[in-house]
C-alpha cells in the first residue's frame, strides 16, 4: 500500500466517521482537499505544555478609576 492510497484511506476514514459518506462518494476530491486543509491548520498551532491551560486569559471587567462615570 503506497503512501496516496494510505493518505486516501485515511480521509475516507474521517469522512465517513463524520458523517460525509454520500460526500466522499460524490465529491471525493473535494474531500480530499478539506482534510488537507484540517491537516495544514491542525500543526499551525503550537500546543500548550500544559493541557488545562486556557488559550487565551479569562475576560474580566476592567477595575473603575477614580473620578471617572
Amino acid at each position: 500500500m503506497g503512501k496516496d492510497e494510505a493518505t486516501e484511506r485515511e480521509a475516507e476514514a474521517l469522512a465517513r466517521a463524520a458523517g460525509l459518506a454520500r460526500a466522499w462518494e460524490e465529491h471525493r476530491e473535494a474531500v480530499l482537499e478539506a482534510v488537507a486543509a484540517a491537516r495544514g491548520l491542525r500543526t499551525g498551532f503550537a500546543r500548550p505544555a500544559d493541557p488545562a491551560a486556557e488559550p487565551m486569559p479569562a475576560y474580566r471587567v476592567p477595575a473603575a478609576q477614580e473620578g471617572g462615570r
